[in-house]
């Protein structure tokens, strides 16, 4: 994934995501793909560490909490 190597240089550069409002730091989301093959990465930076929360594909509605802490259990 070349586009997600990118968010060394510039994470900045991408849109908050339509989930932000859920999470406690702020998450961007950077898309990435071509034609119906499109997906969100949905990622934090925290001090100077982008770290990667989801990739979800554009076709699947916005994350909720409730899916969040389902998706947490089982971790």
């Amino acid at each position: 994934m070349n586009a997600v190597a990118t968010l060394q240089e510039k994470p900045l550069r991408c849109p908050l995501a339509i989930e932000n409002d859920i999470f406690s730091e702020d998450v961007h989301q950077l898309l990435y793909g071509k034609s119906k093959n499109i997906y969100r990465v949905l990622f934090a930076i925290i001090d100077i560490k982008v770290h990667i929360l989801y990739v979800r594909h554009t076709a699947q509605a916005p994350l909720t909490l409730a899916e969040i802490e389902e998706l947490e259990g089982n971790i």
